[in-house]
């Protein structure tokens, strides 16, 4: 059986985590999930299952299959978006590993506390 492996958010962060597992895990089962369409469209050319939705919307993750997913990487632009994002990811699945990227160094103990798996501060020169 092949992990899945759930990427919310297609910017440079997100394309670099699904580079990363496509070089590093071939077979796995990746998904993106992001709310611009050319972001969806460049994801499926890159080899992914790409879904047009928001994190936050129960039916994006539904069709996400974010049930069966084994790791979320949360790497959208916004921290309050990757807060609410990582707080609407967890009910649906209790037992993912939940890695989630920021912006600002001052969020990362509120992002600890919540319910993500692990915190990545993202460095600044990266755009998203």
């Amino acid at each position: 059986m092949t992990d899945h492996i759930l990427v919310i958010g297609y910017g440079d962060t997100g394309r670099c985590a699904v580079n990363s597992v496509l070089a590093s895990q071939p077979d796995a089962r990746l998904t993106v999930l992001d709310i611009d369409l050319f972001a969806v469209v460049e994801a499926m050319a890159n080899g992914a299952t790409a879904i047009l939705g928001d994190g936050r919307d129960r039916r994006a993750l539904d069709e996400a299959a974010i049930d069966a997913a084994d790791r979320v990487i949360v790497a959208v632009p916004d921290d309050l978006a990757a807060f609410l994002i990582t707080r609407a990811v967890r009910p649906y699945n209790p037992d993912a590993v939940i890695v989630v990227v920021i912006r600002d160094q001052e969020n990362h103990s509120l992002f600890l506390s919540s319910d993500a798996t692990s915190v990545h501060i993202r460095p600044p020169d990266e755009r998203t």
